[in-house]
């Protein structure tokens, strides 16, 4: 059974050392349900934990500050999220996935192509 609340206390005792940590906390916060959800089958294992943008944009930016290639992959992902009026930008997501691109991502590669090929972000190219 999935149990966040045990998971989260592993990696904030490694987060301050641990980009992976950091990365996957993000993630976490990210994908947590919302703080209306009253799904139990959507809460299970989940305990205390809701969707929290801001820690979620906090803990994947000091990933990606400690060269994370998979934090820079996330933060593309997020700036595509069309809920997040404030974060949403097709240039920064282009930004983040073209940095862990050049390091071996190959879904931030992919990415990069079909930017590139739409023009969404960069300039139009194939």
């Amino acid at each position: 059974e999935k149990d966040i609340t045990k998971a989260m206390s592993y990696f904030e005792k490694i987060s301050d050392k641990d980009a992976a940590a950091m990365n996957a906390m993000g993630v976490l916060y990210y994908q947590a349900p919302d703080v209306f959800e009253t799904d139990p089958v959507k809460l299970l294992g989940w305990g205390t934990y809701r969707r929290d943008i801001k820690k979620s944009w906090k803990f994947l930016e000091n990933a990606a500050g400690k060269d994370s290639l998979h934090a820079n992959f996330n933060l593309g992902a997020l700036h595509l999220d069309p809920n997040d009026k404030e974060n949403f930008s097709l240039s920064k997501a282009y930004e983040k996935f073209k940095v862990s691109a050049m390091r071996g991502h190959p879904i931030s590669s992919y990415n990069v192509g079909v930017m590139h090929f739409l023009g969404l972000g960069t300039f139009k190219s194939c």
